[in-house]
């Protein structure tokens, strides 16, 4: 199994990269220092009396302190929890307990300052909360050492503690360096949450592996992203497809990319046509899952035919295979990983299910004339109406073939009608457009069967998201419960 530490210092010791960095803007640390800081990051551990056999649920941002407790939780194989800050509430936060089996919650946060005074890493301890838990019996004897914990996004229902090795986790970056053809030179832009494993094992592992220049940005936005990538001059960004739109309506010239990454929710084909043209043609998809880590992605030289449609080639040593049942073109998809994770686990730490040789990812799937899989939606998010099964994916992608919406995201709710269960569309408005709910059922009709016509039209300017990127669709089914109650 590879070993991080040993990965990692000769990074710290090898010329070319020991003057390498980590930024977040306000911070920056040369890999050079980064021994240095482990050793102040180990002497205050220690004086808080937090040891190795304890699991740490680590509230961490895009900040380079957490970087560097990131780094030393890996080289020490601690057994850590990913979790977002609790006081941002843009990102999910504080919306779930902190997990029984973690005995210490370590707060990464900027600490006050004094007026004028400028943040830095002398005073490394003072971005770090140490607070001691009580924790159950049963949690005491868990034996977490060399073991991650991430959390489902719980797009489709209730989030469920993930179970990962972090040696497979790092083989999977392997995995990313080899599809992206990443090197030592490469000049990193995270501005996706490292709390979230898109983020984490995607790129920022990578990254740290290799030696990259990387860039964490906190909380992005179109003018903070353009600044950063400015002064930082990226040749790799891992990005949302929220993300996406923002840059195509900021950049103004084409941008000298290697590669720029977006996974969640696959963005629209005229979008993704767009922001392709001014990467240099080097926008992949990458298809992955909390469970999986990266499943499958396109490479960057492959044609745009295969990068706009389809989920590309499976990550080394990665089969994927789909299941059909009964006449439907889709069947579930199933993934067979080398590194996935181990398996489920309650809060307090008790399995729920371990992992199968294979693995069913949710989401239904075909194969185009070239053999290629194209992901049509989630299995799971489909429904009867009026004794037709309709994938809700099927609508929304028609729905986003109206020059007056930009992105759609249908729900069912706890409400049926003579078709069956009430479907609301939420449908994200289209710059200087106003369409109205009459306009938009019109125009569904003309293209969509009957039964596959939303009974409810919302217009938005924009979805709640979840730290992945991927609209939430628990918070939406609240707002359209609550829109539906109103209006009745």
């Amino acid at each position: 199994m590879m070993n991080f530490a040993t990965l990692f210092t000769t990074v710290t010791e090898t010329p070319a990269t020991q003057e390498h960095f980590i930024t977040d803007g306000k911070l920056t640390c040369q890999y050079a220092e980064v021994p240095h800081f482990l050793e102040k990051i180990d002497a205050f551990l220690s004086a808080h009396e937090v040891y190795p056999q304890h699991c740490i649920a680590v509230e961490c941002n895009n900040s380079v302190p957490s970087a560097l407790l990131l780094i030393y939780l890996l080289s020490k194989r601690i057994g850590f929890m990913l979790l977002p800050p609790t006081d941002n509430s843009d990102k999910g936060a504080s919306l779930k307990p902190i997990p029984q089996f973690c005995h210490i919650r370590l707060k990464v946060a900027t600490p006050p300052l004094t007026p004028g005074a400028l943040p830095t890493l002398d005073l490394l301890e003072s971005f770090y909360h140490v607070e001691a838990r009580d924790t159950p019996t049963r949690a005491n004897q868990i034996a977490t050492e060399g073991l991650l914990f991430t959390r489902t996004s719980g797009s489709m229902g209730e989030a469920k503690i993930v179970v990962q090795k972090q040696e497979k986790v790092l083989s999977s970056a392997f995995n990313c360096i080899k599809k992206y053809n990443f090197t030592a030179e490469d000049r990193m832009t995270i501005p996706v949450p490292i709390f979230h494993m898109y983020g984490f094992g995607a790129e920022f592992l990578p990254a740290l592996i290799l030696g990259c220049c990387i860039d964490l940005q906190e909380n992005s936005n179109l003018l903070k992203y353009l600044d950063r990538e400015r002064r930082f001059s990226p040749t790799v960004a891992f990005i949302t497809p929220n993300l996406c739109e923002m840059l195509l309506r900021g950049w103004k010239t084409p941008k000298p990319y290697k590669v720029i990454v977006t996974s969640g929710q696959r963005i629209r084909e005229d979008l993704f046509a767009a922001l392709d043209a001014l990467c240099g043609n080097h926008l992949v998809n990458q298809y992955g899952s909390t469970e999986m880590g990266p499943i499958s992605a396109c490479a960057p030289n492959d044609d745009f035919a295969k990068r706009i449609s389809t989920i590309g080639s499976p990550m080394a040593d990665v089969n994927l295979r789909i299941e059909h049942n009964g006449d439907h073109e889709s069947g579930d998809l199933y993934c067979q990983h080398p590194y996935g994770f181990e398996g489920y686990m309650d809060e307090a730490g008790n399995w729920l299910v371990q992992a199968q040789d294979w693995h069913r990812t949710g989401d239904a799937a075909k194969k185009n004339d070239n053999g290629e899989i194209i992901v049509t939606g989630r299995a799971d998010n489909s429904i009867n109406r009026s004794g037709f099964l309709i994938l809700l994916a099927d609508i929304e992608k028609a729905l986003e073939t109206f020059d007056s919406v930009t992105q759609a995201v249908v729900v069912p709710i706890n409400s049926t009608n003579i078709q069956g269960q009430t479907l609301v569309a939420f449908c994200v408005k289209a710059v200087n457009t106003s369409p109205t709910e009459t306009e938009l059922r019109s125009a569904s009709s003309k293209i969509l069967p009957k039964y596959g016509v939303p009974d409810v039209f919302l217009m938005v300017d924009n979805l709640p998201l979840l730290p992945s990127g991927k609209p939430d669709q628990q918070a939406l089914k609240k707002q359209a419960e609550a829109a539906l109650s109103l209006s009745s």
